[in-house]
């Protein structure tokens, strides 16, 4: 390659130095001013690399991120204004210095409106370059900080939402099990407990008293039975009756069975059925309706 991609003598640092080191190519199809550019502005910790060939820049930028290239605007091949948008394309986070041998306004003004962060007219003044060089770089630093604590608090975030949602999702989940724990409660209590207590009042041998107690223990049940959450497979206002005698069809009992079991007649449980149907609007004859109410039951 020539004289192309000359290093500063900054190449000797070790592999850790050179990883933290702030990148600058020169770009000139004069020789001898790269050269003298690279004396001038290097530094510790900056590695200075130089090219005489414009046709060469687009694949250094692809596999060498440079922190600034400062571009010569005439070569011959490809002049610095075609080579600024593409390196602005490949590399946007690379600061860009424009020197050119012609001190036009308008091509200052194009070269800064493609993407350039400074504009230098040669001969250049080398206080002011150093200038140039420091603030495209602490620009670049800045701007490269600024978009990583973003990008961190954007993940930050994006953990905080997930967190929350899961949280959302784990307390809707125990709302739902404590629910339906409260209902599973409420049907097996009044299921088991109030048709023993209905039997006993039907009973001739107890006496005033004991019929009385019996009566304050039924309402004692209902009542705190009451108070916990219907089976939401069940949700529809079903009376006391009927939801017992529905929890029991679930259950698999027959018409016989459940009136032997609540101390009705199987007309009065066939009519009650009728009536869990057409409040489940169970309008169709062939659904079963055990098998609706074991589903509701599961839920």
């Amino acid at each position: 390659m020539g004289e192309t991609l000359r290093s500063s003598k900054n190449q000797g640092n070790n592999s850790k130095r050179i990883e933290e080191d702030d990148r600058v190519l020169i770009v000139d199809d004069d020789v001898d001013i790269c050269n003298v550019l690279a004396q001038i502005i290097s530094r510790p910790g900056m590695r200075v690399e130089t090219t005489s060939n414009p046709l060469e820049v687009p694949d250094l930028v692809r596999n060498v991120f440079f922190n600034l290239i400062l571009l010569d605007i005439e070569m011959p091949g490809k002049s610095g204004m075609e080579l600024l948008p593409e390196i602005a394309e490949i590399s946007p986070d690379t600061k860009i210095i424009i020197i050119s041998g012609f001190g036009d306004m308008e091509l200052a003004i194009r070269s800064l409106r493609l993407g350039a962060f400074d504009f230098l007219e040669k001969p250049i003044n080398y206080k002011l370059m150093s200038h140039s060089i420091e603030r495209a770089l602490q620009t670049q630093k800045a701007q490269l900080a600024y978009r990583d604590e973003k990008m961190k608090l954007q993940d930050a975030n994006r953990q905080l939402v997930e967190t929350n949602n899961a949280l959302s999702t784990l307390a809707r989940n125990i709302e739902r099990t404590r629910k339906d724990t409260e209902a599973t409660i409420a049907q097996k209590i009044r299921v088991s407990i109030l048709p023993i207590i209905e039997g006993l009042q039907q009973g001739n041998g107890f006496s005033r008293d004991d019929q009385r107690e019996l009566n304050l223990l039924q309402d004692l049940v209902e009542s705190l039975t009451s108070t916990l959450s219907v089976h939401q497979g069940l949700s529809t206002p079903l009376t006391l009756t009927e939801l017992r005698i529905a929890v029991l069809i679930g259950e698999d009992l027959t018409t016989n069975k459940i009136a032997r079991h609540m101390n009705i007649s199987p007309e009065t449980v066939k009519t009650h059925r009728k009536n869990i149907r057409k409040k489940l609007n169970i309008n169709n004859t062939h659904h079963k309706l055990r098998a609706h109410l074991q589903d509701a039951l599961v839920r």
